[in-house]
């Protein structure tokens, strides 16, 4: 993928020509004018790699638009943070500058701060009551609030259950969590919910996520397995506790308000169900690849290991007062009733 990033204004839209009955080009006042439209370029940006369920699900998303679109509008896909962090990326995007991002709640709570909720934990039962509700729920809650700092939310993309790993032990307890220095992207609930457990939270960007646990700065975090296996976690994580789910990661597809203003009616339509359409197929896809991930990180030496339902309830209840502290009451109480 291309990885330089134009700041410039879009080109003339259109390549104009004249032609005689001959073929040949010229400037009399008969001539016949040809425009042909040159198809419009928007930038999409991930943090993943390229064969991550993201970026499949990015070029499933940008194939659809540029046939729906019969080839008016192309989206060219940036992965591995070509196009800077995700702040950096979401800053550019409400100017403009990028104009879609593959995002995280963490990274959005820095615009959205209400957007913290999402990251909390035990907030979701399961895979269908998450797709269920954020399709919902989520939507209706956060579209307007992305929408006054000049983003658009189209979706929710999805990562995964999030399970702790470590360098040091297997999790039999919560006490074994204490003391561990934990890795996190960022954001108060997240914060919260490690300290509450004993542990210390440290903010480290994605991409540096790796050395950070390999020279011992951090020596857990959590994640799903496709995503470890992906970014090669599982070489510097001997612990997964497959059930000692830290969060949900729902992640939010945002575009710049900007660009989709500029876009017509049907373009929009066409982007926005384009957009859902991918949202299905990369959450499917997402989830068979956790799958395959996690067998392979056996295979290769990870103790993958789950904690009794005792310790899931202390956990549970421990992390109980963050729910109420940092989502809005209205939006929690939607969320639960979501069946």
């Amino acid at each position: 993928m291309v990885a330089i990033v134009s700041l410039c204004g879009f080109d003339s839209p259109f390549a104009v020509s004249t032609a005689d009955a001959t073929g040949k080009t010229g400037s009399s006042r008969y001539n016949k004018i040809n425009i042909v439209a040159k198809p419009r370029i928007l930038k999409l940006g991930h943090k993943s790699s390229e064969t991550s369920s993201w970026h499949l699900g990015a070029i499933y998303f940008a194939d659809l638009v540029k046939q729906r679109t019969n080839g008016e509008i192309i989206i060219q896909i940036y992965p591995n943070s070509q196009l800077g962090d995700q702040k950096e990326m979401t800053e550019a995007a409400q100017i403009g500058v990028v104009d879609i991002v593959l995002n995280a709640p963490a990274t959005l709570a820095g615009f959205v701060p209400e957007m913290t909720a999402l990251d909390l934990p035990f907030l979701f039962r399961d895979y269908d009551h998450a797709f269920k509700a954020l399709d919902t729920v989520g939507m209706e809650f956060f579209a307007p609030l992305c929408e006054k700092v000049n983003l658009k939310l189209l979706s929710y993309w999805d990562t995964g259950f999030k399970c702790l790993s470590n360098s040091k032990r297997t999790i039999k307890s919560v006490d074994d969590i204490k003391g561990l220095k934990i890795r996190y992207a960022g954001g108060p609930s997240l914060a919260a919910t490690i300290n509450v457990l004993g542990a210390s939270a440290i903010s480290i960007p994605w991409s540096e996520t790796y050395i950070a646990l390999s020279q011992g700065t951090a020596d857990a975090q959590f994640n799903p397995p496709s995503t470890m296996y992906e970014m090669k976690i599982h070489e510097v994580q001997k612990y997964y506790s497959s059930n000692l789910v830290i969060q949900y990661g729902a992640e939010p597809v945002v575009m710049s308000l900007k660009t989709w203003k500029s876009l017509t009616p049907q373009q929009q339509e066409i982007i926005q169900q384009a957009c859902d359409e991918a949202r299905d197929y990369q959450r499917e896809l997402s989830q068979k690849m956790d799958k395959e991930a996690l067998q392979a990180m056996i295979k290769e030496g990870v103790i993958v290991t789950q904690v009794s339902d005792e310790v899931l309830a202390q956990i549970q209840e421990l992390t109980a007062p963050l729910l109420t502290k940092y989502a809005n009451p209205e939006l929690l109480f939607k969320i639960r009733a979501v069946k």
